[in-house]
């Protein structure tokens, strides 16, 4: 008896512009071949003035609000079916099938990052997929953009965040033994269900930065570290090969550095030409996210090619 094909269903908002269109060009070149693989695209309208929704007793501004209202209606609904149906053809001019995905032009309310957090997470999505460029050196200290706030918000429904794409199905998994990466072995083993044309290498860095200060650690105490990190890499190799993703297809890589774990992970997938880094992010609170910098946000904000899905 075969087994049944659970449907995966992504979340891609796009707002017309060339970065935010890179997500849906990653999600159809990396899943063309998954059948069981669902896109939604959406496209958060403009909110109409609160003034349109003001009460009044004078017929003049009521008949105004409504006139208004309607005109302003159709012209944000105009923008977006330009918008939507442009991702339709270049979806189906890409292989897929219109029962494979479906466009949806959302009426915006409270702003589009909470807007797109509450449709995914109301629509149980397995993530919300965003487009964003590479930042100048201003822009990494000063976020604003509704993708940055989407990846600080740290809400339950994984966050992919598309740089690049690169051609590749080459995943990167980062994991550092917590429980957060243990959550991010899931997604990828759920996400990646029955695929055979993929190549995993589960990673971890064995940071020896905070050593450099003083001395460099015991060779006992580093064989230690790595014994205890390869048991839980061999726990996550499993969940993946129940997965379905052939065994041959998983390598496991430990690396000793004292370059910082950012830097190690994008290094390495410059090398290998990884088009994704998959990471668990640790329970930090905002503000000392900020202040800190978690190694998921180090990345993201190092990367120039390629995707990072972020999974709380």
């Amino acid at each position: 008896m075969k087994k049944q094909k659970i449907e995966k269903r992504v979340l891609v908002a796009i707002d017309g512009s060339f970065n935010a269109f890179r997500a849906v060009e990653y999600v159809a070149t990396i899943f063309k071949e998954d059948p069981a693989f669902k896109i939604s695209v959406v496209y958060v309208m403009s909110p109409l003035p609160p003034i349109l929704y003001e009460t009044s007793e004078e017929q003049e501004l009521i008949d105004w609000q409504s006139s208004y209202r309607s005109k302003l209606e159709k012209k944000y609904r105009q923008q977006a079916d330009e918008i939507l149906g442009k991702v339709t053809n270049f979806l189906k001019d890409n292989g897929w099938s219109e029962e494979q995905f479906e466009t949806i032009a959302l009426p915006g309310r409270s702003g589009p990052a909470q807007d797109l957090l509450f449709y995914a997470e109301q629509g149980l999505f397995d993530a919300l997929v965003m487009g964003r460029r590479g930042k100048t050196k201003w822009e990494k200290m000063i976020m604003g953009s509704v993708t940055d706030k989407i990846i600080h918000a740290q809400k339950t429904v994984p966050i992919w965040i598309i740089i690049k794409p690169i051609v590749s199905q080459k995943i990167l998994l980062a994991i550092d033994g917590s429980e957060n990466a243990m959550r991010a072995v899931d997604h990828v083993g759920f996400v990646l269900s029955g695929r055979t044309d993929v190549e995993v290498t589960i990673f971890h860095v064995l940071d020896l930065k905070p050593f450099v200060i003083l001395e460099k650690p015991s060779q006992k105490w580093q064989e230690i570290a790595e014994k205890k990190m390869a048991t839980f890499m061999s726990q996550a190799k499993n969940i993946l090969v129940e997965a379905g993703v052939p065994k041959e297809k998983i390598n496991l890589v430990i690396r000793p550095s004292d370059k910082g774990v950012a830097q190690e992970i994008i290094e390495y997938q410059k090398k290998e030409s990884i088009s994704t880094i998959t990471m668990g992010r640790r329970g930090l609170s905002r503000l000392k996210a900020f202040f800190l910098g978690s190694v998921s946000t180090k990345v993201l904000n190092m990367i120039e090619e390629g995707a990072v899905w972020i999974v709380d």
